[in-house]
């Protein structure tokens, strides 16, 4: 909730790159908190409502900024991405175990904020990924539950890589990082990331 808000803080300030880094560093702490709440237990309808407010405050509203709102067509995808994200935290519930309806927040976000580090905040290559990123929210498609720091080796490899590189490598090549491994989940959740086609069974 705080990167959410000092990322929307920097948005406003115009200051994006700030903006972009505080939603990847949120998507890396996401995976870290899951993952301890999960091993200790711990979960309550509290805490869960707070963490809905956590993801559309960070992960819905501050990415949705991202895009800029100086712009007609700008701000009115923004208004769209907010309204998606919330769509899918309100209604998308899913009976399969260990799986998503449609494709996390976070990673959504995650490919936004990369994005717009790499593009320099290009408006109109942000705005076309946005769309995308709506279109695989909104989507009835399952994704695999990405308990990354729960799982085999490589995954885990793969999530200190991210930690590794955003503290010692340079930023583009951190945010490069970070886009390749959320389209991967994105476009290749059952061969690298879990086992849908299993899931699939249970429907």
């Amino acid at each position: 909730v705080v990167l959410g808000l000092f990322s929307i803080f920097c948005s406003f300030s115009r200051k994006s790159h700030y903006a972009s880094w505080m939603i990847l560093v949120s998507f890396l702490l996401d995976t870290a908190i899951r993952a301890m709440t999960g091993h200790v237990s711990m979960c309550s309808k509290s805490g869960a409502e707070l963490n809905d407010f956590a993801v559309f405050t960070t992960f819905g509203l501050a990415s949705a900024l991202l895009l800029g709102v100086n712009r007609l067509l700008n701000g009115f995808l923004a208004i769209i991405y907010v309204s998606a994200t919330s769509f899918r935290l309100c209604f998308y519930s899913t009976g399969v175990p260990f799986a998503y309806k449609g494709l996390p927040c976070p990673y959504a976000s995650c490919v936004l904020a990369s994005t717009s580090l790499l593009t320099r905040g290009n408006p109109f290559i942000l705005c076309c990924m946005a769309s995308l990123m709506i279109l695989f929210m909104m989507d009835q498609s399952y994704y695999p539950h990405d308990a990354v720091l729960e799982s085999e080796n490589w995954k885990k490899g793969v999530y200190m890589g991210g930690v590794t590189m955003l503290f010692f490598s340079p930023l583009s090549l951190t945010a490069f990082y970070c886009l390749m491994w959320s389209l991967s989940y994105i476009f290749f959740p059952d061969a690298l990331w879990g086992k849908t086609a299993c899931l699939r069974r249970h429907r």
